[in-house]
């Protein structure tokens, strides 16, 4: 197919409505404002040569939409100032070209449109750009149009290795190379993806963390709904929750981590048995022995040690025990059955206990007058807020850092009890090689809660 021969003044090339940016002055919806740039080609040339035909009907008017809003996405790949001081640059080289006749800047012909596999692609993820969110109200964020190049890349990936047999390689970055690279990984996909973040961004809304009174009022709470439980079965429930509430609380535990323990990995040091694991006098712990696949560390099992009772009277060693004498099993504290499970629900999950624990307890909270939770009403409601268990983990790191109940953990404490463990060229010696004694890794829990 031959070019249409339109040509574009840059400030022509802009989309409005129903695409959006977050810049100011509609930045990342026009074509930069430059005026040197290599070889342009126009929407229509470009559909038309990936369909292989003329243009028909709406859905071909979308795709002129899609390549419009791709082109400017790339071309946004680079900032404005970025742009305007290389306008500079480039002007000085067309000047030299021009005094001594010859060219710096060479653009070899086109023999034809672009028409590669990764534009409808690139087309694909621009119509899902027009989506909203989780709110309904604002786009979707940047992080969800990645993982869909991510998913792209991941089946591209498994067909590369079938067609090379054997020829191909995955740098550091996780690119890969053979005797060209995947789809998701050439240069317009990049540009294109750099520019579409920068105009769309990261404005996620996490879950909203918790504050120490709210745990505090859940955990005695469900006390007294045990010591009042008239059946074995509510008893069982109760304790369930209550385990539950201080695990995430005081262990930081993603909700996959949590909720996938079962009794053998659980170790419980009652107080009176602390000499034999050198804690100081009555300071018992609870040691959890994480799945070898949790999100903290791929390669190796990593263990979270809790103190049994908390300074402010937080005790996960309570609920533990009391767990335990409730089941039926004499012998479940080694069985692989999961700990957090009831006699009618199988597995517990963060929906579950969101819904069925948590809620009540934060709604019966704001109505007593919580200020905190007060303004939670409406469609910011609680369960819009605390959508997430996650609020937990933040919560609970929080109240560490900011002083606790009576100590302020140190960057080593949270670094340790968090398990964030980067890359071993990412750590120093002596972080890399740290083995923290028992007695060091419970007093966080002891001193911060």
């Amino acid at each position: 197919m031959h070019p249409c021969g339109t040509r574009y003044h840059p400030q022509c090339i802009k989309v409005g409505p129903p695409f959006t940016t977050r810049l100011r002055n509609n930045q990342g919806l026009t074509f930069p404002r430059v005026k040197h740039w290599g070889t342009f080609v126009c929407e229509l040339c470009t559909v038309r040569a990936v369909l292989g035909r003329e243009l028909r009907g709406c859905e071909d008017w979308k795709l002129l939409v899609f390549e419009r809003m791709r082109l400017i996405d790339m071309a946004n790949a680079w900032a404005q100032k970025t742009h305007a001081a290389y306008q500079v640059k480039i002007q000085y080289i067309r000047n030299f070209e021009q005094q001594f006749g010859f060219k710096c800047l060479t653009s070899p012909p086109l023999t034809c449109p672009p028409n590669n596999s990764d534009i409808p692609l690139m087309w694909m993820q621009e119509a899902y750009s027009l989506r909203r969110g989780r709110s309904g109200r604002d786009p979707v964020v940047f992080g969800t149009l990645r993982s869909l190049r991510s998913a792209a890349g991941q089946f591209y990936a498994w067909e590369r290795h079938l067609q090379t047999n054997g020829y191909s390689y995955m740098d550091s970055q996780r690119r890969i190379y053979s005797g060209d690279c995947r789809l998701t990984d050439n240069l317009a996909y990049t540009l294109m993806s750099q520019g579409q973040a920068t105009r769309v961004g990261e404005h996620s809304c996490p879950s909203t963390a918790l504050l120490q009174r709210h745990i505090t009022w859940l955990d005695r709470d469900l006390k007294q709904r045990f010591y009042r439980a008239s059946s074995l079965r509510e008893r069982i429930w109760l304790a369930t929750a209550g385990l539950l509430n201080l695990t995430l609380w005081l262990g930081w535990l993603r909700s996959a981590e949590a909720l996938s323990l079962r009794w053998c990995d659980v170790q419980c040091i009652p107080p009176h048995r602390s000499a034999e694991a050198d804690l100081p006098s009555g300071l018992g712990a609870l040691t959890l022995q994480l799945s070898p696949a949790t999100k903290a560390s791929r390669t190796r099992t990593v263990d979270v040690i809790i103190a049994y009772q908390s300074r402010s009277g937080l005790s996960i060693g309570w609920w533990y025990d009391h767990l335990a004498r409730c089941q039926p099993n004499a012998d479940i504290l080694s069985s692989t059955q999961p700990l957090f499970q009831t006699p009618t629900i199988q597995v517990w999950t963060s929906f579950l206990f969101r819904t069925q624990v948590l809620y009540p307890a934060l709604v019966a909270q704001q109505t007593q007058g919580d200020g905190f939770l007060m303004p939670f009403t409406g469609s910011n409601a609680i369960p819009q807020k605390f959508w997430s268990l996650n609020s937990y983990r933040r919560g609970a790191r929080t109240h560490a850092q900011r002083g606790g109940t009576s100590r302020k953990a140190t960057d080593a404490q949270v670094y340790e009890h968090g398990r964030w463990r980067r890359k071993r060229s990412g750590e120093s010696m002596d972080v890399l090689y740290r083995e923290w004694a028992l007695r060091d890794r419970v007093l966080i829990t002891f001193y911060s809660f």
